[in-house]
């Protein structure tokens, strides 16, 4: 191999980082479009405008300072927050090929099971349009149990919450924390979306027949985009948006997220699901935010290395989970015994 076959190679590498980078943040249905960004920020901005007083209008400048404070930029968590977006905006791709069951996997083996067993005949006969809605209902369900089981597991089992941890070592909270997550906890997370989502189609669609097909936008689930676009982005920011009443006990606003973010031992456990707060409801790991904003402070406590540096974020957890056959949780003093405390 010449120079010039390792400076092609290169620059083919680095081609396809640029491509998954670009995919990630101009496809309409990414989980960091552009166009998703720009919707969180425009529906903040209306809640700012609107908690004003009409007669006393919102200076842009003051507007912009609200929206994007300083903090997002500066901090050392926030610093954490953008190198592990570098990261995850190259190898989020990369790392679907790890989800062993795969939705659509999943879904086949089911199928082929379900049809072995009772038949292919389809068990309730109805217009195409009944089981599309049915199958659209199902799939937005099916995901968001999906990212609460993950989640729960995530928090309770002290061998996934030293991955997990990753996330909640983030001081500042903003849209890029979303970013902020360990490889492995991604890939547990695939897993059991993939699991779940096969599933749930392989069923419904033995239910209501092949025409079963979920209503889509871009290729995306109308739910599942619709939520995207509402609320996603703003989970992870400085907005009090708070869901109170009946409506907080189903949909988990951004306040409820924020709580779930909290240091303080009250809030541990609590607030699992991504936009639906029904299965917390269910557990009772529900906690509803009040209408004024409270005074919350992020991380997950004090640990004897620096949570925002490439060692803290990626290579730590690696070690505290080789630790953890050397100690029991309940003294672990990194903070599994207090995150995973009974709810």
């Amino acid at each position: 191999m010449n120079i010039a076959d390792i400076i092609d190679m290169a620059t083919l590498f680095a081609s396809n980082l640029v491509h998954r980078a670009l995919g990630t943040l101009l496809a309409p249905a990414s989980h960091f479009s552009l166009l998703s960004l720009l919707s969180a920020l425009l529906i903040a901005a209306a809640f700012l405008i609107a908690r004003r007083p009409a007669h006393r209008p919102v200076p842009l400048r003051v507007l912009m300072r609200a929206l994007i404070p300083r903090r997002w930029f500066f901090t050392p968590s926030a610093r954490a927050d953008f190198g592990m977006m570098a990261l995850n905006l190259f190898v989020t791709s990369a790392l679907v090929g790890w989800a062993i069951c795969s939705a659509a996997t999943v879904e086949h083996l089911l199928s082929t099971q379900l049809d072995s067993l009772f038949g292919t005949a389809r068990l309730i006969t109805a217009p195409a349009i009944v089981g599309s809605i049915f199958m659209t209902v199902a799939i937005y369900l099916a995901y968001e149990f999906a990212y609460f089981s993950n989640h729960y597991l995530s928090h309770h089992v002290p061998l996934f919450w030293q991955f997990h941890r990753t996330h909640h070592t983030a001081e500042t909270l903003s849209p890029i924390t979303n970013f902020r997550v360990h490889p492995v906890d991604t890939v547990l997370y695939l897993n059991t979306v993939g699991l779940f989502l096969g599933a749930t189609s392989a069923i419904v669609r033995h239910v209501f027949g092949i025409a079963a097909t979920q209503f889509e936008i871009v290729g995306t689930n109308v739910l599942l985009l619709s939520i995207l676009y509402l609320l996603t982005h703003l989970q992870h920011s400085h907005m009090w948006i708070a869901f109170t009443g009946r409506l907080g006990r189903v949909i988990l606003s951004p306040a409820h997220h924020q709580i779930h973010h909290s240091s303080d031992p009250k809030h541990y456990n609590r607030n699992f699901g991504n936009t639906l707060a029904l299965f917390d409801w269910i557990v009772g790991t529900l906690a509803i935010p009040s209408k004024k904003r409270e005074l919350l402070i992020f991380g997950a406590g004090p640990l004897p290395y620096d949570p925002h540096t490439v060692t803290g974020t990626l290579i730590m957890p690696f070690v505290d989970a080789a630790k953890l056959t050397e100690r029991s949780p309940v003294s672990d003093d990194y903070g599994v015994a207090q995150r995973n405390a009974p709810a």
